[in-house]
C-alpha cells in the first residue's frame, strides 16, 4: 500500500511539473522582440524582428493586377462631330477627361485628348473610337502586369504594421528619457516607410482601377492648299525680289551723296595736292 502512495504521490508531481509554460509566465512576463521580459527586468532597445512569411496570406492575393495604356491618333473629315463622338462614348463608359487640348493652325485642326477609363470598359471603348471617330493613323496599347509589385509591397506593409505595433509595446514598457527617445526615433522611420508604401498602392490601385488611352484627332484644312504658290509665281516673287535688291541698292548710293560729293573733290584737286607736295619737298 505504501509503495502505490509513493508511486500516484510521483505521478502527481510529475504532471505538475510538465503544465504549459505560457500559462503560467503570461501572469508576469511581457513577450518582446522573440523574449520572455519580466515585469521587474529592465527592457532591451532592440529592432523586432519580424519573421517574414513564406508565402502571401490568403486576403493578400486579389487576381491579377493589370495596368492599360494606350495611344491613338486619328485623321477626321469634321474634327466637332468626331469630338462629340468621343464625348458620348466617354459619358456611356463612365470615363472622363484628365487632359484636352485643341489648336488650330494654317493647315490643320487638332485635339489631343487624355482619357481616364475604367478598367472594365477599355476594350469596349476602343473599339467604339475604332468604328465611329475617323480613320486611324497610329495605335498602340500596352497591359502592364503589376501583381508582383502589388502583392510584395502589401506584405511588407503588413509587415511594417507589425513591426510598429512591437516598437509601441516596447515605448510603453521603456523607463528612460533616452529610451524612449531612441524608440519613438525608430517609430517616426516606421511610420514614414508605411505612409511611402501607402501612397505607392493608391497610385497603383487608381492606374489599375483606371485604364489611360491618349488620342489625337486632327483635320486637315483642304482650302490651305489653295494658298500655296506655284512654280511660276514663286519665279516671278524672285523676280521681283531681285528688282526690290536693285533699288534698295540705288537708294542707298543716293542717301550717302555727301560722301560721294566729297570722294569727286578730292579726285579733282589730286595734281595740285601732288605739285604741292613736291614743290614742298
Amino acid at each position: 500500500m505504501k509503495k502505490v502512495i509513493i508511486i500516484f504521490s510521483c505521478f502527481l508531481a510529475f504532471s505538475c511539473h510538465n503544465s504549459n509554460p505560457e500559462s503560467l509566465s503570461s501572469l508576469g512576463s511581457t513577450s518582446i522582440s522573440g523574449k520572455i521580459l519580466e515585469e521587474d527586468e529592465e527592457i532591451e532597445i532592440e529592432p523586432p524582428r519580424t519573421a517574414q512569411p513564406s508565402a502571401p496570406p490568403s486576403d493578400v492575393y486579389e487576381g491579377l493586377k493589370i495596368i492599360r495604356t494606350g495611344n491613338m491618333n486619328f485623321e477626321v473629315d469634321d474634327i466637332t462631330q468626331s469630338k462629340h463622338v468621343i464625348d458620348s462614348l466617354l459619358n456611356e463608359s463612365g470615363s472622363y477627361y484628365e487632359n484636352e487640348q485643341y489648336g488650330d493652325n494654317s493647315y490643320r485642326k487638332t485635339y489631343t485628348l487624355k482619357l481616364r477609363i475604367p478598367n472594365t470598359n477599355f476594350e469596349a471603348l476602343v473599339y467604339g473610337l475604332e468604328q465611329g471617330v475617323g480613320r486611324i493613323t497610329l495605335k498602340s496599347i500596352k497591359a502592364q502586369d503589376v501583381t508582383e509589385e502589388f502583392v510584395d509591397i502589401k506584405i511588407r506593409l503588413e509587415n511594417k504594421l507589425a513591426t510598429l505595433k512591437q516598437y509601441q509595446t516596447i515605448l510603453q514598457k521603456a523607463k528612460t528619457i533616452e529610451e524612449i527617445l531612441q524608440v519613438q526615433e525608430r517609430i517616426r522611420r516606421i511610420e514614414e516607410e508605411i505612409d511611402r508604401k501607402k501612397g505607392r498602392l493608391r497610385y497603383l490601385n487608381d492606374r489599375i482601377a483606371y485604364s489611360t488611352l491618349n488620342i489625337e484627332i486632327s483635320e486637315p484644312i483642304k482650302d490651305a492648299l489653295a494658298g500655296v504658290p506655284s512654280y511660276t509665281q514663286e519665279l516671278g516673287n524672285a523676280f521681283n525680289n531681285g528688282i526690290q535688291g536693285v533699288m534698295g541698292f540705288v537708294l542707298l548710293m543716293v542717301n550717302i551723296w555727301p560722301i560721294w560729293i566729297l570722294v569727286l573733290v578730292i579726285f579733282l584737286s589730286r595734281n595740285i595736292i601732288v605739285s604741292k607736295i613736291r614743290n614742298r619737298s
